[in-house]
């Protein structure tokens, strides 16, 4: 489901993917690579609402080279994605504070017109981020007919699917979370195993 119009604008009305009430054709991620500078209480509700569903909400921390991640990615129930680059660099205009990081620079994408372009942010590195999830999601559930948890932050166990990512990672920086990687760079390899674990 799109949320956003051709003019890459949401309005209310496009919150209907986790507005209604979870059933067992909800989703189970939703990867969001879009984002900015205003709290809005209105879309945290929303966003607290599928949190609460065990929906995983991952989301692009921004490209402004500033301090903290942008909304919504800044919310405690949303994993916020930075971006690195070829050489698992993370570029100047990567928000710092996110939670996990994947590739963001010089990724090929679809693009209007039937077209692809190589396209650079945190919003390229999202989608990499949102794909775990629905491996983790998936390898768990054909092994144990369950989906995991969603978790917290600070989770550091394979409970959660956010321990699982905060393991499944090149820890680069400094060890453990650092405010530019995050708790690393995320390896889908890595996530599979600590999932079927």
């Amino acid at each position: 489901m799109k949320v956003l119009g051709p003019d890459g604008i949401a309005d209310k009305d496009g919150d209907g993917i986790i507005a209604g009430d979870p059933d067992d054709d909800a989703a189970e991620v939703i990867s969001m690579s879009l984002g900015g500078s205003a709290d809005d209480t209105y879309l945290h509700e929303i966003i607290k609402k599928a949190y609460e569903a065990g929906i995983v909400i991952v989301a692009a921390a921004g490209n402004e080279g500033a301090s903290s991640p942008s909304y919504p990615a800044a919310y405690p129930e949303v994993i916020a994605v930075g971006a690195t680059d070829i050489n698992d660099q993370v570029p100047y205009w990567s928000n710092r504070q996110p939670e996990v990081s994947a590739p963001g620079v010089d990724i090929l994408s679809t693009y209007p017109d039937d077209t692809y372009e190589t396209l650079s942010g945190t919003s390229m590195a999202t989608p990499h981020v949102s794909g775990v999830v629905a491996l983790i999601q998936a390898a768990y559930y054909l092994k144990y007919g369950k989906v995991l948890p969603v978790g917290t932050f600070d989770d550091m166990s394979t409970n959660t699917v956010r321990g699982i990512l905060h393991l499944a990672v090149d820890d680069l920086g400094d060890p453990g979370w650092d405010i530019y990687y995050g708790y690393g760079i995320i390896r889908a390899d890595k996530a599979i195993q600590l999932a079927l674990f």
